[in-house]
């Protein structure tokens, strides 16, 4: 296989919202909310929003998702639920190519409320299920083994989060690595056995201050420094930054109108994880990343995920 992914797997229920109406909610936000508060959230944004779609999510699983539309072998370890909505996320990934057997069926899966302005612009409410229990002897380590690279991100409960660094260790594929907002929270010393074996490690120019107490500039010179092989520091509309030991490489954004910038990111990881793939130059890779994600945030979900033809056109260029 070419990737492997290790992460949360949940199911994206989308609204589209206005923020001023929703004061329990702050824009661009991401945290855990609890299974008994499911139903209010539900009546709430029914009240004070409007249903859009749903569909598979988690930052792990949108990143071998668009990675397998574009036709990479990918496969993916990880948990959902004995339910309905573990059937959907199955069925899902299956449907594009994703293979599913290093995936546990196991309690209530995984739901992620995402809230969405008319600009774009969301917060994430987190209802971790069964993402939240997984330990390393569920972990099929032949199968992550498989795999040319390794790619993991955040889990929100530290049970997963101490299998997560057990694995990372343990495994003999490259490391790619997206820590987003709750394993940034857990700072420098509780990640750095994660980061001293990534060799690709994509974040935000926040998390990157998060993490490292210093501007995102000099927290990226820090990972690397710290082990890290290629940081890969992601601004959204203000470009991105491919930072080496060697290079520091500025890739200019694409001006697109936006519908959705959830899993943007995500995206913009898959196509640089293609570019690195077929050996393209780091500024091949992160211009590959930026037009993936482009193409990603005209739509809802993963409904505009970039396939085949896109990494084709691409590498023609």
């Amino acid at each position: 296989m070419d990737v492997v992914g290790l992460g949360a797997l949940n199911l994206d229920i989308i609204y589209r919202v206005d923020f001023e109406n929703l004061p329990q909610v702050k824009k661009g936000e991401e945290k855990k909310i609890d299974e008994e508060d499911i139903s209010f959230i539900k009546r709430l944004l029914e009240k004070k929003g409007r249903l859009i779609t749903k569909s598979g999510g988690g930052s792990a699983a949108n990143t071998i998702y668009a990675l397998s539309r574009m036709g990479f072998s990918c496969g993916f370890a990880g948990r959902v639920g004995e339910d309905e909505e573990g059937d959907f996320l199955l069925q899902d990934l299956m449907a594009a190519g994703v293979d599913t057997t290093g995936i546990l069926r196991e309690g209530k899966t995984g739901i992620c409320f995402i809230l969405v302005d008319k600009k774009g612009e969301r917060s994430i409410l987190v209802v971790p299920g069964t993402n939240d229990n997984l330990l390393p002897h569920q972990v099929d380590m032949d199968y992550i083994n498989r795999a040319k690279i390794l790619h993991t991100t955040s889990f929100i409960g530290n049970t997963s989060f101490q299998t997560q660094k057990k694995i990372v260790l343990r495994a003999k594929p490259l490391i790619s690595f997206d820590p987003g907002q709750p394993h940034a929270n857990k700072g420098w010393n509780e990640l750095f056995p994660i980061l001293q074996r990534t060799h690709i490690l994509f974040s935000t120019e926040r998390e990157v201050e998060i993490i490292t107490y210093d501007s995102f500039k000099e927290g990226c010179r820090r990972m690397v420094r710290g082990g890290v092989k290629i940081v890969v520091c992601k601004m959204g509309e203000e470009g991105s930054w491919i930072i080496t030991r060697e290079k520091e490489i500025f890739i200019p954004s694409r001006k697109v109108k936006s519908v959705d910038t959830t899993g943007a990111g995500d995206v913009y990881a898959a196509g640089f994880l293609a570019g690195f793939l077929n050996k393209l130059s780091l500024i091949e890779c992160g211009k590959l990343g930026t037009y993936a994600a482009a193409i990603s945030i005209a739509g809802f979900g993963r409904e505009k995920y970039p396939g085949r033809k896109i990494l084709q056109d691409f590498l023609q260029e």
